[in-house]
């Protein structure tokens, strides 16, 4: 419920902000909210788009380039291992069990 209140008023100043010109990269990647209808989701969606922009700032790289490392490289890769790691848990006890 916080970060769903942070988000929307994040997402609303920032979007204030983007079209006075202050601050491009936020008004550039809050257009992408594609307005689902549902409040509570495009809340998240602006809280994790800020959150996104502010890191790639700190790393100096664009907000497209992390979504590129997060969503493309990253997570997959973080998925496979948990799944490799899961099927050999698995065959662990199952070699246990016999």
């Amino acid at each position: 419920m916080i970060a769903m209140l942070v988000g929307v008023f994040l997402g609303i100043a920032l979007t204030s902000i983007g079209n006075e010109g202050l601050d491009g990269d936020y008004f550039r990647a809050l257009k992408t909210v594609g307005g689902s209808g549902i409040n509570w989701i495009d809340a998240i969606f602006r809280y994790g788009v800020v959150l996104l922009v502010n890191f790639a700032k700190i790393l100096g790289i664009s907000y497209e380039e992390l979504n590129i490392w997060v969503f493309i490289i990253i997570h997959p890769l973080i998925t496979l291992i948990l799944f490799i790691w899961v099927l050999s848990l698995y065959r662990k006890i199952k070699k246990l069990n016999s």
